[in-house]
């Protein structure tokens, strides 16, 4: 995953509307898309994927940043709270979301992310600023997680539109 620098969506604002609005992006994408098509196989670039593996792995990375920002937001100690690692690359085995429905992952997945936005809604400014241990980066702050977290929903939102539209071109 790329990191986003420190300067593109630092706001606070900005980022809790984007982050707000990424789940109703990834279900409208989703529209024309026919369920037999959700495991075909992705082509290039997205070799590895198929449609219904995205919404599968943005429900495991956001119980994952839900569970950052928590620990980092309630903890009231002077050391630096310890954080889980979250694979934002992760390729999720076909395997563990075969057999699950299109519908409730997207819900799953707007459930979860409001529960992330009504979170960071709560913080001040400072409170952004509150950083977590990170076992491989070291320091992380909820803004930094916040941002990480944008810039990786617009990744997986191209992706999808990507295959979507590969889609469409096989099917004219």
């Amino acid at each position: 995953m790329r990191y986003v620098p420190a300067t593109a969506g630092s706001d606070p604002s900005f980022l809790l509307k984007a982050l707000g609005e990424a789940a109703g992006e990834l279900a409208r994408a989703f529209g024309s898309v026919r369920e037999r098509d959700l495991l075909r196989p992705a082509g290039w670039p997205d070799e590895g994927w198929c449609l219904l593996a995205v919404p599968f792995h943005l429900v495991q990375v956001e119980r994952g940043v839900q569970e950052q920002a928590a620990i980092i937001a309630m903890h009231r100690g002077r050391e630096v709270p310890d954080i889980p690692h979250v694979d934002f690359d992760d390729i999720p085995f076909e395997a563990d979301y075969a057999e699950a429905d299109l519908e409730l992952l997207l819900d799953e997945l707007h459930y979860l992310r409001r529960r992330t936005s009504y979170l960071l809604w709560d913080l001040s400014e400072r409170d952004w600023e509150r950083k977590g241990l990170h076992p491989y980066r070291g320091e992380v702050s909820i803004a930094e997680i916040a941002r990480e977290t944008y810039q990786h929903d617009l990744e997986h939102l191209w992706q999808v539109r990507r295959m979507v539209d590969a889609l469409q071109g096989r099917r004219g």
